[in-house]
C-alpha cells in the first residue's frame, strides 16, 4: 500500500470514530479525504456526468447509514471500495436493463423486432462518453471493468481486489487476462471502423 492511501486510511479510522461518537463534523472530513479515489472508480464505470455525481452521492449515503459497521481493524478504503464497486455495478445493470426494456417497447410498437434501434437512454449514454477508452470499457462485463479499474486506475493488488469483488487471486488474474484481451480486440475493431468512416468520406 502506497503511504499516501496508508496516511489516508489513518486519518479515516479517526473520522469515523468521531462521527461515531456523535462528532457530525467528522463525516464532510472523511467524504474530502475519499471523495476523489472514489470519483475516480465511479467515471471508469459510468459515462454520464449527471449519472456520476447522483451516484457518487448515493455511495456516500450508504456509507453514513453502514458506518456502524466498518470494522476498524481492516483498511478503510477497502470498505469504502466494495460499497462503491457494488452500488456502481447495480446503477450499471440496472441502467441495461432499462435500456433494453426502451428498445423491446420500441420494437412491438413499430412491428419491426429486427431493426434494432437505439433508445433515448442508450443515445444519451454514448453521447456522454468522456473518451474512447469510456465508450469501449462500456462494452465489458461491469465486473471486469470494475477490475480493471481497481487494478490499473486504483493501483491495487489482486489480494485487494479479490476481498472486494469476492474472488481468488487466481480468479482475479484470469479475468484481468481475459478483460485486457477483451479491450485489445476492440480497440482494434473501433480502430478499424473509424478508418473505414473516415474513407467513406
Amino acid at each position: 500500500m502506497d503511504p499516501e492511501l496508508a496516511r489516508a486510511n489513518r486519518e479515516a479510522a479517526q473520522y469515523v470514530q468521531q462521527f461515531l461518537k456523535g462528532q457530525s463534523r467528522a463525516f464532510p472530513a472523511l467524504v474530502a479525504l475519499f471523495a476523489p479515489r472514489v470519483m475516480s472508480i465511479i467515471r471508469r464505470m459510468v459515462s454520464g456526468y449527471h449519472d456520476a455525481e447522483d451516484l457518487h452521492n448515493e455511495i456516500w449515503l450508504k456509507v453514513a447509514q453502514h458506518l456502524h459497521k466498518y470494522d476498524a481493524d481492516l483498511p478503510f478504503h477497502s470498505w469504502l471500495y466494495r460499497i462503491a464497486s457494488n452500488a456502481c455495478i447495480d446503477f450499471l445493470r440496472k441502467k441495461r436493463e432499462i435500456v433494453l426494456e426502451a428498445e423491446q417497447l420500441h420494437q412491438q410498437v413499430h412491428k419491426s423486432p429486427s431493426e434494432r434501434v437505439k433508445s433515448p437512454e442508450l443515445f444519451l449514454l454514448e453521447k456522454e462518453s468522456c473518451s474512447e477508452l469510456t465508450a469501449l470499457l462500456d462494452r465489458l462485463n461491469e465486473t471486469d471493468r470494475l477490475i480493471l479499474t481497481l487494478r490499473f486506475v486504483q493501483d491495487m493488488s489482486y489480494e485487494e481486489i479479490g476481498s472486494i469483488v469476492g474472488m481468488s487471486k487466481n480468479t482475479i488474474g484470469t479475468r484481468l487476462f481475459r478483460a485486457r484481451k477483451q479491450l485489445k480486440e476492440l480497440l482494434v475493431q473501433h480502430r478499424e471502423e473509424r478508418r473505414e468512416s473516415d474513407a467513406a468520406y
